[in-house]
């Protein structure tokens, strides 16, 4: 049998295996990356190459710092006095969310930035109100990726960059602008199909009714502004960044370093680093592009530009969408056209793959929706069956709102932006 078919075949085992037998999967994918390895004769560095170094030091940075701002109640103060802001009108908690996280994104820092720190406070505020965590965590998801197609944010700035010198540079412009109309869809359909029109606290919060802040927690709000001023204003990395300010609250004295540490999800980060890894001897033997080559030969004029929409969507959720999907993808567009010819355009394609790829970060593969379902499992304390719950919940929204990037390719909406 092909490796690639037979990397594709554990993939599958390993995720049914999780669910079937209540174990934690990144547990079950880490025991069947040394078989496959075997199998495939896959060396041992790149086995454990693929375990996510950058994204576990985020994740455990971000979770440690939130835990010990969980730990002395500043985190659960902070989300009621939000929910108390707009009272009655909770349903629009999501879009304010939204609409925060993409002018955010938009205005320079792009998606990274600022998806740590909108995501944490939006499942905070999930968990106070008794809502979605992938409603509040997708908004805040969808707006910062939304946002990163600026012409002066991440996203943007890398596709013109592969565009320049080109015979189809100069389309910064155009792509922020369809990629922002199809996110903007995605997100009504998250809002709907959530139900964030019928949001509502259960708890009716007065400002009034709530306790002032004591010291250790107004010195903990401080290092929770400096954290947002130094992500997303100077762009530091957020992980060392929460590590630094973790360190300085554990001397100041306000924060119990044991109780905080207690409340990390390991669990999580195990899964997701798990499964990162057996992705990664997935690749490595063809499995992924075995899945890219079956898509292409579904090309036609017609079809061009939704699949490689649903192309850049899959890859994004197995790797990263700037760092791998574009600069693989956007230089095969010229070629691709050519070959189909039609009415497809090579700016009908880009902005599909960017669309695509960024709204794929719902993947709790994904460092957004690493961060969603870690937030939420260190905030309610979930069940292994709860996690697992979320983690295909999550996976199977992502998939929701690739396919509403591909149907709107497939109808033409595209077009509109040529």
């Amino acid at each position: 049998m092909n490796l690639a078919v037979v990397a594709l075949v554990f993939l599958i085992v390993a995720i049914v295996l999780g669910f079937v037998k209540k174990m934690n999967v990144g547990l079950v994918c880490l025991g069947l990356s040394f078989i496959l390895g075997q199998i495939g004769n896959v060396p041992t560095r790149t086995i454990l190459g693929g375990f996510p170094s950058s994204l576990f030091l985020t994740l455990l940075g971000t979770m440690f710092f939130f835990s010990l701002l969980q730990e002395n109640n500043t985190l659960e103060l902070l989300s009621k006095k939000m929910v108390s802001l707009v009272g009655s009108k909770t349903f629009l908690i999501p879009v304010i969310i939204y609409a925060v996280s993409f002018i955010l994104s938009a205005a320079g820092p792009g998606a990274i930035s600022v998806q740590a720190v909108m995501i944490i406070f939006a499942v905070s505020l999930a968990i106070q109100m008794n809502a979605s965590p992938i409603l509040m965590g997708g908004m805040a998801i969808l707006g910062a990726v939304g946002g990163t197609a600026s012409p002066i944010a991440l996203t943007g700035i890398l596709v013109r960059d592969l565009t320049a010198g080109t015979s189809i540079g100069g389309l910064a412009v155009p792509v922020f602008a369809g990629v922002s109309v199809v996110n903007f869809i995605c997100a009504v359909v998250l809002y709907i199909v959530y139900g964030g029109f019928r949001l509502k606290s259960d708890a009716k919060i007065s400002a009034g009714e709530l306790p002032p802040m004591n010291g250790a927690q107004k010195l903990c709000t401080l290092a929770l502004i400096a954290m947002i001023v130094l992500v997303v204003g100077f762009q530091y990395d957020v992980g060392l960044i929460c590590f630094m300010l973790a360190l300085i609250l554990m001397l100041a004295g306000v924060v119990n370093e044991k109780a905080a540490m207690k409340l990390v999800p390991w669990s999580v980060l195990i899964l997701i680093c798990g499964v990162n890894v057996l992705m990664t001897i997935t690749k490595a033997l063809g499995g992924i592009d075995l899945l890219a080559s079956i898509l292409a030969s579904m090309m036609n004029d017609v079809t061009a530009t939704p699949v490689i929409g649903l192309t850049a969507g899959i890859m994004s959720w197995f790797s990263s969408a700037n760092g791998v999907v574009f600069p693989t993808l956007i230089p095969t567009v010229p070629d691709i056209v050519a070959n189909v010819g039609g009415n497809v355009t090579a700016l009908q394609m880009i902005i599909a793959i960017v669309a695509s790829a960024c709204v794929a970060g719902l993947s709790p593969l994904s460092t957004g929706g690493s961060l969603v379902l870690a937030s939420y499992t260190q905030g309610t304390n979930a069940s292994d069956k709860e996690q697992a719950s979320i983690f295909a919940k999550l996976f199977g929204t992502s998939f929701m709102v690739v396919m509403v990037v591909v149907i709107f390719a497939l109808v033409g909406g595209f077009k509109l932006f040529s």
